[in-house]
């Protein structure tokens, strides 16, 4: 185990690395904020010196001229930046979980029919994850069952607890593995329901698939637990990438871009599943924060840093 180290000999072991330091003092503030591990280990290895084949030197060096302040910087982009991803993704969530419990109520009226195997997919090769879901559903009412809240309400005056109410507990993931677990009819309706919405905003004429929507499902879920888990976001690339052709072309973007699942391809995701107005705003704050910190770094350029994050040189115009 590392032993333990001073602010101080913190700074002392950066400076010995060629870190440039200007003001210690405002330097062992922010140390004493922030984690040592997650501002330095999390966002250090765009400053480090490299050799001819792209692999960082040993001894770790820092190029030359980078300043504390610029591996800072990143950190706190990134920071500003999942709060404007996560701001998004709630919207998303807020909507799958309102289509997806309206339509599933409509179709299966009786209550509690979500713990009823006969409402789910009755593919063989899903019925490992239609109990999860049923077993996760359970245990949700369970735990709430004793405190006091809608669910006990319910339970303690109604015949049961409604989905509607019961998908305001479920986590992304939860909706993620739910959408997966329903037949293809239901699939399909909930997915016309967000292309419809998607073509009146747009004036187009798009078939938003179940497939696609499931794919969005996948990466949003991936990229919410970044966000809420203060992971680091720009330069995140889901490690297997959802399909994204179909979508591309319904946004005209190249296939391509949005091969990597990275955040340009979450950011394009969004556009068919958020309203226009909420996609507008989230594109607005990407180009403020990015107009705001592309004169914070001197040593790397931060179309770099763009980079990481997938988005073009148009990106802007792209989306």
């Amino acid at each position: 185990m590392k032993p333990f180290k001073t602010y101080r000999q913190q700074l002392a072991i950066l400076r010995g690395r060629g870190l440039l330091i200007p003001n210690g003092s405002k330097a062992m503030r922010i140390l004493e904020r922030e984690n040592y591990y997650s501002l330095i280990n999390g966002y250090k290895d765009l400053f480090l010196s490299r050799d001819a084949m792209g692999n960082r030197v040993s001894p770790e060096q820092y190029i030359s001229g980078t300043t504390f302040d610029e591996i800072y910087s990143l950190y706190t982009f990134d920071r500003e930046l999942r709060n404007i991803l996560l701001e998004a993704l709630l919207k998303f969530e807020s909507s799958m979980k309102s289509k997806t419990s309206y339509h599933f109520t409509a179709k299966f009226k009786e209550p509690n029919a979500y713990i009823e195997m006969t409402n789910y997919s009755r593919d063989p090769a899903k019925l490992k994850t239609v109990l999860q879901v049923i077993a996760t559903l359970s245990n949700e009412i369970s735990k709430k069952a004793v405190k006091n809240g809608p669910i006990k309400h319910y339970l303690d005056n109604h015949d049961g607890v409604p989905f509607w109410v019961l998908v305001g507990y479920l986590t992304m993931g939860n909706m993620q593995y739910f959408y997966e677990s329903i037949d293809d009819s239901l699939r399909n309706t909930i997915a016309q329901d967000f292309g419809e919405s998607f073509n009146r905003e747009y004036g187009s004429v798009i078939h938003f698939t179940s497939e696609e929507l499931q794919n969005i499902l996948k990466a949003a879920t991936f990229f919410r637990n970044v966000c809420a888990h203060e992971e680091r976001l720009y330069s995140f690339a889901m490690h297997k990438p959802p399909r994204s052709a179909a979508s591309a072309r319904h946004l005209g973007i190249a296939p391509a871009l949005m091969s990597g699942g990275n955040l340009f391809t979450m950011v394009a995701f969004l556009k068919l599943v958020i309203a226009k107005r909420d996609f507008k705003l989230l594109v607005v704050k990407l180009n403020r924060l990015f107009a705001e910190y592309s004169t914070c770094f001197n040593c790397v350029n931060f179309s770099v840093i763009q980079s990481k994050m997938g988005f073009p040189t148009n990106g802007k115009n792209l989306l």
